[in-house]
Order: structure tokens, then sequence, then C-alpha cells
């Protein structure tokens, strides 16, 4: 707590006071002088009064005749006056009939005070500049006996007689200005003190809740501004708890989640630095006795694909990849980067990864399995339809149950014809990143119209095929591969109508360019896709429940024939449908071939 005690000269009441002792220094220095400038001016006035009342002294010791005892008598009364320095007393024509200085006497003062005093048809105060160059004023009247100017009476004081002559006054006025001053400090300091007492209690309290109490309060009720920021600050104490109760619940819940779950998890930033790394990431990673600092360390024995560089370097979001080990025992790690925060405000990388060796083997043997069984199937099929052929080329010798059965059995060995061709087809596109494209620049009407001819759509009986050859063919060419893009969309058209059990089936084909990309659409007016299905339809050998769409022969290999032919070339597969609605799948190809 001692933080927050400030020094006597650095704290806001030190501060305050004396901002406001020196305006109230300002208000009694301001006050001060213009009571003094109030005493002088009233002292001024004063002596007006004795210089008219000099002139009348004068007057009466002019006339009837001039009387020169009288005159020196009153120049020597003007003299005890306070303040007067001197004295003296002009005839008409400028003459002194009496001076306090006697060597004046009897000559005409032509000075410039003076002649403007003997002009002056009233009392006049001037200020000038002595023999020595001190400050004095004079103060005249005019000697009247009537309208006639017979005299001019004139008293002088200096600066300094001035100052002594109010240096009681002045002495008065300044005490009672300290006073006043001193009160006001007084006053202020215990004003101000008392106005921020709470201050430090605030900052008290503000510092327990940096430490974590946020049980602390301020108890202070009144009702000004003070009150209202204590309220203030224990409202902001009451949420900050129970907003750091809950973010340390959400912490709690977070730390389980990534220490507890079985997903290998590694949090680096984009350097490759690794900030976090979780049990199951150090258990398949094999670095549990040792510290890892950095990426490259913690994957030493692995292959990354892609490369661990390339994905820090990356501006994907999600990049998929794969740590492969051969030695001492295969082990292929599988997961996903996913960049955190912005390109403008990298958070760095969530590596999450598991053990997908058993997958890939699966994999393999899935692909070698199709493969073997789907050409182990062609060679006995294709003799057996020869040999029908053959039977059923010499059919005057079989009756017409026989001719039946053998037609029978030639439709469902086409069937299975059919089946098997589509496993082969489809082991040669199992992964999309194992494809050769055999890519040419070429229109997508060639292929969607082979596709066409070969499903036989444009005959077929309760099946309505609407499609705009032209507008494929106004398209920009795609680089593709033909063969495989006619396959995508036959498995398309082919579904719309296989899963439509409607009598009047309609098929709509058409195709659009879309930022970069063509985007080819086939929808149809069947019962439609619940939501919770569409995770899955591009699955392999995944099909909706048959309840729904009724018991449809086939592998469940058609959609994932589409997505693998997609993204070979760089695109996306998709849907949109509701139950009752009928459905729309498309694929996009790029326009440019992908770098």
């Amino acid at each position: 707590m001692t933080r927050f005690i400030a020094k006597p000269w650095r704290s806001v009441a030190f501060k305050l006071s004396l901002l406001t002792c020196l305006f109230v220094l300002a208000v009694i220095a301001l006050m001060a002088r213009a009571i003094l400038q109030g005493a002088e001016d009233g002292f001024i006035g004063q002596m007006r009064v004795r210089s008219e009342f000099f002139a009348r002294r004068a007057r009466e010791a002019m006339l009837p005749k001039v009387d020169d005892f009288s005159l020196h008598f009153a120049v020597e009364e003007a003299l005890r006056e306070q303040a007067v320095t001197q004295a003296a007393i002009l005839d008409a024509d400028g003459r002194a009939l009496s001076h306090s200085k006697p060597e004046l006497i009897g000559e005409v003062l032509s000075d410039p005070v003076s002649l403007r005093a003997r002009q002056s048809p009233q009392a006049l105060l001037q200020s000038y500049r002595d023999a020595s160059g001190l400050r004095a004023y004079s103060l005249s009247a005019p000697i009247l006996v009537g309208q006639r100017r017979v005299g001019t009476a004139l008293i002088g004081f200096s600066r300094s007689s001035l100052d002594q002559a109010l240096a009681g006054p002045k002495r008065q006025i300044l005490a009672i200005a300290a006073g006043a001053t001193a009160a006001a400090v007084l006053g202020t300091i215990l004003i101000v003190g008392w106005i921020m007492r709470p201050l430090p209690r605030l900052a008290a309290a503000a510092e327990e809740v940096g430490r974590g109490n946020f049980a602390v309060r301020v108890d202070w009720r009144s009702q000004d501004e003070i009150g209202l920021l204590s309220r203030a600050f224990n409202d902001m104490a009451i949420a900050n708890s129970l907003l750091f109760a809950t973010l340390r619940e959400e912490k709690e819940k977070l730390e389980t989640i990534f220490h507890e779950t079985r997903e290998g998890m590694v949090w680096a930033d984009t350097a490759g630095k690794v900030l976090l790394l979780n049990p199951s990431a150090r258990a398949l990673l094999g670095c549990q006795q040792r510290a890892v600092d950095r990426l490259e360390t913690a994957a030493a024995a692995f292959k990354a694909a892609p490369a661990l560089p390339d994905i820090l370097a990356g501006r994907s979001r999600i990049t998929p990849f794969e740590l492969t080990r051969a030695e001492p025992k295969l082990l292929i790690l599988s997961g996903i980067a996913d960049r955190l925060g912005t390109p403008e405000d990298p958070g760095g990388f969530l590596f999450i990864f598991h053990d997908a060796t058993l997958e890939k083997r699966g994999e393999v043997l899935s692909r070698n399995f199709l493969s073997l069984v789907s050409h182990k199937l062609r060679t006995p099929l294709t003799i057996a339809l020869g040999f029908l052929e053959m039977v059923q080329a010499d059919g005057g010798n079989l009756n017409a149950f026989q001719q039946n059965a053998l037609k029978k059995i030639r439709e469902e060995d086409e069937k299975l014809r059919s089946l098997v061709e589509k496993l082969i087809t489809f082991s040669t596109v199992h992964s999309p990143e194992n494809i050769v494209l055999d890519r040419v620049k070429a229109s997508l009407r060639e292929p969607a119209e082979a596709a066409i001819k070969n499903l036989g759509l444009a005959s077929r009986p309760g099946v309505r095929l609407i499609w705009k050859p032209e507008e494929l063919a106004a398209l920009p060419p795609v680089s593709m591969d033909p063969f495989l893009v006619r396959e995508a969309i036959a498995n398309l058209l082919e579904n719309a109508v296989k899963f439509n059990r409607g009598e009047d089936k309609e098929v709509v084909l058409s195709a659009s360019r879309e930022d970069g990309v063509v985007r080819v659409r086939v929808r149809d007016n069947g019962p439609g896709i619940p939501g919770e299905e569409h995770p899955h339809l591009f699955r392999r050998f995944y099909q909706v429940d048959e309840h729904f769409t009724g018991q449809i022969p086939g592998f469940g290999l058609g959609l994932a024939f589409v997505k693998n032919v997609a993204q070979a070339h760089g695109g996306q597969v998709g849907l949109r449908s509701e139950p009752g609605r009928g459905s729309e799948f498309f694929f996009t190809l790029p326009v440019e071939k992908p770098i």
C-alpha cells in the first residue's frame, strides 16, 4: 500500500492547496492594492481641500492690503500639514509674496509648474521631477476676489513625504491582508484535505483489487463526486469479481480440455516457438523426457507434409498436415494447423493431431481391396455377359420362361458390371492428392453432353432434363481432365434421378462463373435431404437411410468421387437441400490451373 502514498509536495491535495492559495493571494494583493490606492487618492483629496483652505487664508492676508506677516504665517501653517514639503503664495503676476524658501520671496516664478498653476482656473494637481530627479507633486488653488483672480496658492509634497504620511494606514491594510491571507491559506488546506481524504482509501482499495482481492469496498457515503466515485468503484469491484470468476472457470475448463484430451495439441507462435504442449502431444511426438522450445525440435524425428516452415509462412486459415516417422516403427500423425488471430494481428498456430497410422493403413488396404475386387470381378462378368449374348442369339430353342430368365440375368449382370466399373473408376481417384490429371483447356459443354448421352437422360421415361448447352458454351474454358469431369457430372445427374421417387422427375443442369471459378449445379425436385445428413453425404460408402430414399442399389461412392475430382482440380463441393423442397448439388473448378 505504500506505493500509493505520494510525497507531500506531489500529492493532489498539495497541488490543489497551492493553486488555491496562489489564487487567494492574488485576490488579496489586488484588493490591498486597490485599498492603498484608495487611501492615497483620499489623502490627495484632503490635500485639495487644504490647498483651497490655504488659498482662502492667503486671500484674507492680501485684503484689504497685503499683510506680509499674515502671509508668512499662512505659509508656516501650511508646512505643518502632513506630507507638505513646501508652500508659496503668488500674486497675479506670479511674484512670490511668501514662500517656504525665503530666497524666492519677491521673485517671479516662471517654471512650467508655476505657470500652469497660474493659468488653471481651478485647483490643479501636477506631478514632476525635482532637481534631484525624485518624483514630486504640486497642488495649486486660485485666490479669487469675486470673479477676479488676485493670486495663486501653492503647496508641494514629494513621494517620500506622501508615503510617510500614509505609513500608518498602509501598515494597518497590510496587517489585515496578511491576516486574511493566513486565514485563507489555512482554510484552503483544511477544506482541500477534507475533500481529498477518501482518495488514499480509493488508491489502497484499487491496489487490493489489482492483487485479486475483489471483496474490498470503499465506505464513503457522501453525495458529491467523491461519493459517486466510491460507489462506482464498488460496482466495478463487484463486476470484476464476477468476470474474474467466470474467466477463472473458463480457464480451468480450457486447461482441462487442453491437458486431458487424447488429441495432441501444440500452440506455437508464427516463428515456430512452442508456447504450450499438452501431454498427448508429448507422447505422440516422443518428447516426454526432453524440453522442447521449437516445433522443429519437437518434430525432429518426423517428416512433415507440407513442411513446417511452409505452414508457418502460409496464409490459409486451416492447413491439413501429416507427420510421418518410419523408424523404429511406422507412425503417422494427421491433423490440422489452425492459424489464430488475424493476418494483421497473428496469434500463432494451434496444431491439433492424432495417431492416424491404422487409419492410413486401412485406406491403403481399402484402396487395394477395391482395385483387386473390381478387377477380379470384371473378367468373369465379361465372360458371363458374352455367353449370355450367345445364348440369347440362339433364342429359337428356348421357351418363353427361359428367354425371360436369361433377360433378367442379363439385366442384373449389366447392373453388376456398372457397379464394378464405378469401383474401378473410384479406385483411380481414391485420394485427391494422388490423382494424376490429364488436363486440357476445354469448354464444359463437351463433358456435360457426353454425360447426358451416356446416361440416356434425354429419352428416359418420366425424366425431364432441363439444361442450356449455349449457357455452358459461353463460359470461359477450364483447365480440366474431361473424363473425370464428365464422370462427376454423370454421378450428380444419376443421383438426381435415382434418389427421386416421384413420377415426374425434373433435373436441372446449369453452370455459372463466380469469383474465378466455374460452378456446376445439378438441381432436382426430389424429396430433399434432412440437415443432419449433409455433413456425411460426401463420405465413401454412405447413403441416406433407405426408409427415407427407398432401396437404392449402389455403394455410396458417387458423391465421394465428385468430391475427390473437384478437390484434385483445386475446387470444392457442396449442397443446398431441405426436406420436401428438392436438392441442389454443386462442384467448382478454377478457371485457371492452380499453381
